[in-house]
């Protein structure tokens, strides 16, 4: 068997539908997965995109994503995941390498790609011989998809790989599927680990459970309602593990963090037991491990033993799968009520939220970002994917938006212009799902041109632009360090009017611009019916449209 038909084979065996790539890379390879396996390359217009779109893929869809790019495009893939290492996203990067009699040589596109991919990946590998790939290959989707998931990286003989996919390989077929999703094995908790998280439990007065990512990617919405209602447990979530549980729940509390709301983190300050699932516990979700305070009882779960108690020690760590382990507890949990906690959180949320549904009912012009949230929750699909850029994008999305269990959430985990890209992967990963991107207009000037890569395709995402003509995060800061003119300060980060619905119909798109708020729920409908790539603008107030504080 050649290598390039060992390769295409386990790409279609692991589940692999798409992979993203920036010509030229693995041409044999590609060649056969289309004509064999019906495995669809997308080509993207940077190698930078091509990661993104192989994040948002596997995020979507639960797979691990795929992409590729020839020896030089490797620093700009390294680049492409530096989002996926910070989410934990189970991703493969397979570049082309120039072969060793090149190397040393100064030769053409000659460079070492190892320290590239240090700082973005958990596992490396140098397939410098052609009869190592089925098996590193193989490792590369394991250690993807295992543990805590990150990204990975293989290096394949030969500039754009052409000399090891042409090898003949002896070595018999062999894969293992399994390892082609996300979490790859569901390990359970010490049951003497359990009994005592229960005990803990049961001795607090006002527990709280802080909902991460981990939980998201481990499907663990059942198992975590079932603790939280038998136990009668408010519960807060990062914008990473929004829709783990239904935001219309009375025990919903909010999004914790600096991108959350001010309710979430009064709760999560006056609890006496946090119970964090699947979160890293890291600055931005703990506004910099001041809510909880670090003498704070807790209880982590989380796939990872070297991540339990790390920031608060004293913890009863759960290393397991969420799923797993969320139903452990739950079963050893004892029946509680904490009547006056959970309606103290209750009236937390209920006075942040009446705000919000002030400024999400404003009919004010220009537009506030408020009222494009509040319309598109209203008209959302209940099985839509949500993908949102990061900044106050992250923070309006996942703040205003109250969304259902069966929709998904994803946002940036710290790259600008993330989303559109990521956007279009998440759409190859989940055909059958409506795909809207929600970015603001700083963020989609980075990908404008992955729109020509949209129409090629047939991505059918509806991407809405809330174009306010500036970095609006970055407003109050610079202002502030310009006290003798802050609004010559904000120029320095305001774009000129940009006609974003007018470039996306040249391309093909159905495009329209809002200006007017009663616009912007038939347009949003319109796009979602398109049956082509959409875009909508909507022109939105440039300032005094800053999300809530997230503490108060």
């Amino acid at each position: 068997m050649k290598a390039y038909e060992y390769l295409a084979k386990m790409l279609h065996d692991y589940g692999t539908t798409h992979f993203f790539f920036q010509e030229v890379v693995l041409r044999m390879t590609a060649k056969e997965a289309e004509a064999k396996y019906g495995i669809q390359g997308i080509m993207a217009h940077s190698e930078v995109a091509a990661g993104y779109m192989a994040d948002g893929y596997a995020r979507a869809s639960g797979k691990v994503g795929v992409c590729a790019a020839q020896s030089i495009g490797a620093a700009n893939l390294a680049a492409g995941l530096a989002d996926a290492w910070l989410g934990t996203t189970p991703v493969i990067a397979i570049t082309g390498k120039k072969s060793p009699q090149y190397q040393y040589r100064h030769a053409y596109q000659e460079m070492d790609h190892t320290k590239l991919y240090e700082a973005a990946t958990k596992f490396q590998a140098d397939a410098v011989e052609a009869e190592q790939l089925p098996r590193l290959l193989r490792a590369c989707y394991k250690e993807a998809s295992t543990g805590k998931p990150r990204p990975v990286h293989l290096d394949v003989r030969g500039l754009t790989g052409f000399e090891g996919e042409q090898a003949e390989l002896s070595e018999p077929y062999m894969a293992e599927p399994e390892y082609g999703f996300a979490p790859a094995q569901r390990m359970l908790a010490d049951p003497a680990k359990v009994q005592q998280a229960a005990a803990r439990l049961a001795e607090a007065q006002k527990p709280i459970l802080v909902i991460g990512r981990g939980a998201y990617m481990s499907g663990a919405g059942a198992e975590i309602l079932q603790l939280m209602e038998s136990c009668n447990i408010p519960a807060v979530t990062t914008p990473d593990g929004k829709t783990v549980i239904d935001e219309k729940h009375p025990l919903w509390a909010g999004i914790v963090g600096n991108y959350g709301m001010s309710c979430a983190n009064k709760a999560v300050a006056g609890a006496d037991l946090v119970i964090f699932i699947g979160t890293q516990t890291a600055d931005q979700t703990t506004l910099d491990w001041n809510v909880p305070k670090p003498t704070t009882k807790a209880i982590q779960i989380d796939i990872h033993p070297g991540e339990l108690g790390k920031n608060y020690p004293d913890c009863v760590g759960l290393a397991g799968d969420a799923k797993s382990v969320c139903g452990q507890l739950a079963a050893a949990a004892t029946p509680a009520k904490h009547p006056e906690w959970a309606k103290t959180v209750q009236g937390y949320f209920a006075d942040i939220d009446a705000m919000q549904r002030k400024r999400m009912a404003s009919d004010d012009g220009p537009i506030l970002t408020e009222r494009l949230c509040g319309d598109l929750a209203a008209v959302l699909p209940d099985n839509a994917v949500l993908v949102s850029d990061t900044g106050y994008s992250a923070i309006w999305t996942a703040t205003y938006m109250r969304m259902k269990p069966g929709q998904r959430y994803m946002r940036a985990a710290g790259s600008l212009g993330w989303s559109f890209p990521a956007a279009l992967g998440a759409k190859c990963g989940t055909p059958d799902r409506p795909v809207v991107c929600f970015t603001g207009d700083g963020g989609f000037y980075y990908y404008l041109g992955e729109m020509e890569t949209a129409m090629r395709h047939g991505i059918n995402t509806v991407t809405v632009v809330n174009n306010n003509g500036l970095l609006s995060q970055c407003a109050g800061s610079i202002m502030a360090q310009y006290p003798e003119d802050p609004q010559a300060a904000v120029q320095k980060i305001t774009y000129g009017t940009f006609p974003f619905a007018a470039v996306a119909e040249q391309f093909g798109f159905y495009a329209v611009r809002v200006e007017k708020a009663a616009d912007i729920k038939p347009a949003l409908e319109k796009a979602l019916a398109a049956g082509r790539p959409a875009l909508v603008e909507v022109v939105t107030a440039a300032t005094g449209s800053d999300p809530l504080p997230a503490m108060v």
